[in-house]
């Protein structure tokens, strides 16, 4: 059975952000590129969505948040979302440079 994948407005708003990056740099291509592969990645949590980790900070803060990898070296990403009940609801996209998120950090 299929789970219904969310996008909260934080998340919404990350990818905007690093969208806007890619276009700074004058890549507009690889910011293409990048869009396509992070919506692959995204639609991928439509089926079994539990095969992803808890991320490391979800005890810590109190909520079982998952995360799904994005990206190579450098330009990694962690796709951090809940599951609630049928839906995945996809809180942030986090970069690996900026190191660990705080309960702050995510949406409600």
């Amino acid at each position: 059975m299929k789970y219904q994948v969310l996008i909260s407005a934080s998340a919404e708003q990350d990818v905007d952000r690093i969208l806007a990056w890619f276009r700074e740099q004058s890549a507009t291509v690889a910011g293409g590129r990048w869009m396509r592969e992070l919506l692959k990645r995204v639609t991928t949590l439509e089926m079994n969505p539990e095969r992803c980790t808890l991320a490391s900070e979800s005890e810590d803060i109190g909520r079982e948040i998952r995360e799904l990898l994005f990206g190579k070296r450098r330009g990694r990403y962690r796709i951090l979302f809940e599951i609630r009940g049928r839906k995945v609801l996809i809180l942030r996209l986090w970069h690996g440079a900026r190191g660990e998120f705080t309960d702050e950090d995510m949406p409600t």
